[in-house]
């Protein structure tokens, strides 16, 4: 992989950006809109045109999907169910379907399967899919994605928006500005004119600290973010400086993987008064560390990922997460690094969590458990 020299970073060509030729990469991604909704209101017509709100109906339920009608009231994901009935009283309000939703999910797959060379699901309703070795070039893999759209929405007669890109990270944006219904492709051409008027915070992994921490430097926007040198970023916020600049820059060598069947491992608990008290707080991460661990160990799986969620009493969640080269499955390391997450970079504020979870990601098989050294510096 050739470097570039100023930075240290792999270069354009390595990572799929700015340069046509043999380093193109044509990566889309596919997001089903309001997809749990829009199953209920295609299998029940008399919901067409209705606000319907799909998620948990008990006193403590969120909203997992509300759909276009519906947001018209100020409903979205992970909002308190209460909140969304008093918003909308009107509404339609349905437990989720799992199992039909699934369904619907493996027919999309089966479709982005025989198109792409490669698809990584990424939930039951998106996926990241590889166009590269089938694409002779940019408006080839256009030409492409419009055809693969038509036939998901032929066969599920459901609506989805899809973003190609050289990328992962600018076919995920892509998607997002297609939304609804649409297609976005971004060439290598242009993304930097695409970026740079977005705010920061529409980058992934810029959530509500790191944007209140770039605005105290003068970033607002993405162009402001990109002319910060390097060392600057990395001088303010350490590795994840590093990451900053890339995403600055619409740079992402991620590669579009299939995972294993069980994507990611996860347990949560939601606490019957909300708890401020950190001590608990992070022997709770550790319990739940330890659960995740047995359930890799017994699957024979480690991690690649840490990750933690929180919720506020407001409803507000956040997720913080460390990465790493090699892959664990030691529940005194998972514990480590989750309490780490939630003591360094979780602002838990005197309201104290509603809701904590640890979890894990980037899984893969491991034929003996790992038992050597592991670098604690490599995550950040």
């Amino acid at each position: 992989m050739t470097d570039d020299r100023r930075t240290g970073l792999p270069s354009a060509a390595a990572r799929g950006v700015g340069l046509e030729g043999a380093h193109d990469r044509y990566i889309g991604h596919l997001d089903m809109d309001a997809f749990f909704a829009a199953v209920e209101q295609r299998d029940r017509p008399e919901l067409r045109g209705r606000p319907v709100i799909v998620g948990g109906l008990g006193p403590r339920g969120v909203v997992s999907t509300a759909s276009y009608e519906a947001r018209v009231f100020g409903i979205g994901s992970a909002m308190p169910m209460s909140r969304a009935r008093r918003l909308c009283p009107q509404g339609v309000f349905l437990s989720p379907r799992f199992s039909r939703y699934k369904a619907v999910s493996e027919q999309v797959r089966a479709i982005l399967h025989n198109a792409a060379s490669a698809i990584e699901p990424v939930s039951l309703d998106e996926a990241f899919f590889d166009l590269t070795a089938r694409a002779a070039s940019f408006a080839d893999a256009t030409k492409q994605v419009i055809a693969i759209k038509a036939e998901v929405e032929r066969t599920t007669r459901l609506r989805c928006s899809v973003g190609l890109a050289p990328n992962r990270l600018l076919a995920k944006l892509a998607s997002e500005l297609a939304k609804p219904g649409g297609i976005r492709p971004i060439a290598p051409s242009q993304v930097r004119d695409l970026l740079d008027p977005l705010p920061v915070g529409r980058l992934p992994g810029v959530g509500p600290v790191t944007r209140r921490r770039l605005a105290g430097i003068g970033v607002q926007t993405v162009g402001q973010l990109r002319r910060i040198a390097p060392e600057v970023l990395v001088r303010e916020f350490g590795q994840h400086g590093g990451y900053l600049h890339r995403i600055a820059h619409g740079e992402d060598e991620t590669p579009v993987a299939a995972r294993v069947e069980s994507r990611s491992i996860s347990r949560e608990v939601t606490f019957p008064e909300d708890v401020t008290d950190r001590q608990h707080l992070e022997a709770v991460a550790r319990e739940l560390s330890a659960d995740v661990a047995r359930q890799l160990q017994q699957e024979k799986l480690v991690a690649k990922t840490v990750r933690i969620k929180v919720r506020f009493p407001d409803f507000r969640t956040e997720t913080r997460q460390a990465s790493f080269g090699v892959g664990i499955d030691s529940p005194h390391l998972l514990g480590q690094v989750a309490t780490d997450l939630l003591r360094h970079r979780v602002e838990i504020g005197s309201g104290g969590l509603r809701l904590l979870g640890v979890g894990t990601g980037g899984l893969h098989r491991s034929a003996a458990r790992q038992l050597s050294l592991f670098d604690e510096t490599g995550w950040g």
